[in-house]
């Protein structure tokens, strides 16, 4: 199906349209199909993808190298013979339609002119005018590869005796020659439309929607390339792909790697490890509110990698703006936490990247940890009061589900940058949390921005995982906790009898902060409303999004289906 629009050149790495005969870039075939051709979309959609999976087809035009140097003709390209190419300076290969705007490059560019001075030449020196002109410029057969925006430009070919007698030659005749105009003014209007889509410009007040005027997007990536916003938080690959020119990024995959793992086990940990209490407390919106449904895991696994990219695509976003780059990238600021955390995480995905296997817990922890298991066991022994058939049953219980393993490390700091990312209380402007700055790069389009159709479930997904991530930080620290209070030496018995000592009062023994406690704490810390937080904005955000979607009237589709 491809094949009818499209053909392969590998020597350039680019697509070019049978039709049209210039070069389109994979990210624009599907527009340039429904626009250009009057492809449906559902056709338009699987052609741009069978198109992208080509091998040896660059992404984007700036990864395409354009010739210097006269090369042979290009049979899929329309050949030009009314250019000239300058000759003013050897390194200069500029190739112009006319003699006006050749000497417009000359002045401008080389500061060099073909008369020397003002005013109208004689006979003797218009002659030698023009002999500065055929001098300074040469006619020259030339192609291009795309007809706008970058790799646009001309360059020199060497064409067959067929091509110079104009067999592929543009046409010159009137009707030919006027469709031809045409032609150039509709793609220079494009062309000054798609720079205008493709770089964010400041807009003015009335011309801005009310959604992006609330996100207030605009304004923080004022300026930035759209291509390169959409490629900073693309999913890196380990190893290098002979079929793309996509570098590969071991520390930036053993991060993306980590996330998803973090997801499934915190997922794995509500669902397991967790009673109704803390799932009812990690649902919670607002401070001192009562819910009735708990937290709820997502149904099967392709649910669970869906909604983990948004919190992936977060994650590689500080990965690859850490790390020096060559394109202008939004602005933020780390805070100290943050930025330790931050430090951590690339320390174990470089170590991880370095195949460097994850440790074995020690003697100590596993002893700690056989420990902790028979104190929890004891106190359950105390704590619950039920028939002896109960009581009997809940052995057989505990033996036949399995104890879940631990985090890796690289899974561990993974998850306390992200707590750092939700922990930053805001004074000032909300675009002062790197999580927002990272979340507004999620609603960059191609062409335009995610609206309230789009992006309220992007932000659906990081909040549940975030709840996810709390819970799992929640037993993180309570395990963390009963083991500091046991090497310390302290009793961590609910019930003191210090009361009925004769002597002097002792100090209050400590008692350890469940997971329950932990949760409550972290909840109204920075996971409701009125915290004043990235999860704040996010929440309120998402509710603006879906009300304006519950109220906003959609365009009707109609399908058919057959005949019909």
């Amino acid at each position: 199906m491809e094949c009818e629009y499209f053909e392969h050149v590998a020597q350039y790495q680019i697509a070019v349209c049978k039709r049209c005969r210039h070069g389109v870039i994979p990210s624009q075939i599907q527009g340039h199909l429904q626009r250009v051709h009057r492809v449906k979309l559902q056709q338009a959609e699987e052609i741009a993808e069978r198109v992208g999976s080509w091998p040896r087809v660059a992404e984007y035009a700036s990864k395409i190298a354009v010739p210097k140097e006269s090369v042979p003709l290009i049979n899929e390209l329309p050949v030009y013979n009314n250019r000239l190419l300058c000759q003013v300076e050897p390194a200069c290969r500029q190739i112009l339609r006319s003699k006006g705007v050749m000497r417009n490059h000359w002045k401008t560019a080389h500061s060099w002119s073909v008369a020397g001075k003002g005013g109208r030449p004689s006979r003797v020196a218009g002659r030698r005018v023009q002999a500065r002109i055929q001098q300074g410029a040469r006619a020259v057969y030339c192609q291009r590869l795309f007809v706008q925006g970058q790799g646009s430009q001309f360059f020199e070919v060497q064409p067959s005796s067929q091509e110079e007698e104009g067999a592929r030659s543009v046409p010159a005749d009137g009707n030919a020659a006027w469709a031809q105009v045409g032609e150039a003014m509709e793609q220079a209007w494009e062309n000054v439309k798609r720079r205008a889509q493709s770089t964010i410009r400041e807009g003015e007040r009335d011309e801005v929607n009310p959604w992006v005027e609330r996100t207030q997007w605009l304004p923080y990536l004022v300026g930035m390339e759209r291509a390169d916003l959409m490629a900073c938080i693309e999913e890196p690959v380990a190893e290098p792909d002979p079929r793309s020119d996509n570098e590969a990024e071991p520390v930036e995959a053993a991060i993306w790697a980590a996330m998803d793992g973090l997801t499934r086990f915190s997922q794995s940990s509500v669902i397991e490890r967790v009673g109704i209490f803390v799932r009812l407390e990690a649902i919670r919106t607002e401070k001192q509110q009562t819910q009735f449904k708990p937290l709820q895991p997502y149904m099967d696994k392709e649910a669970i990698v869906k909604h983990t990219r948004p919190w992936q695509q977060v994650l590689i976003f500080f990965a690859r703006t850490q790390k020096e780059h060559g394109w202008k990238s939004p602005q933020y600021r780390l805070k100290r936490r943050q930025r330790e955390a931050w430090e951590a995480l690339v320390h174990k995905a470089e170590r991880a990247a370095g195949g460097e296997a994850e440790e074995r817990e020690t003697e100590a922890d596993e002893q700690m940890d056989k420990e902790a298991d028979h104190n929890l066991e004891t106190d359950k022994e105390m704590e619950v009061d039920e028939t002896d058939q109960a009581t009997e049953a809940a052995p057989d219980q505990s033996a036949a589900s399995a104890r879940p393993k631990k985090l890796s490390r690289i899974q561990k700091a993974c998850l306390e940058f992200c707590i750092a990312l939700l922990d930053h209380r805001i004074t000032r402007r909300e675009y002062d949390s790197p999580l927002v700055c990272a979340l507004a790069v999620l609603g960059v389009k191609e062409e335009g921005w995610k609206g309230p159709e789009q992006y309220p479930p992007i932000l659906s997904a990081v909040i549940k995982t975030a709840r996810f991530m709390v819970v799992q930080q929640g037993l993180e620290l309570s395990g963390a906790d009963l083991a500091d209070l046991r090497d310390s030496g302290e009793e961590t018995d609910d019930f003191d009898n210090s009361a009925y000592d004769s002597g002097p009062s002792p100090s209050p023994r400590r008692r350890p902060k469940g997971c329950l406690q932990l949760v409550q704490q972290m909840m109204d810390r920075f996971m409701v409303r009125g915290s004043h937080g990235p999860m704040q904005w996010m929440l309120d955000l998402r509710t603006y999004g879906l009300k304006i979607h519950y109220n906003t009237t959609s365009r009707g589709h109609v399908e058919w289906s057959g005949d019909e």
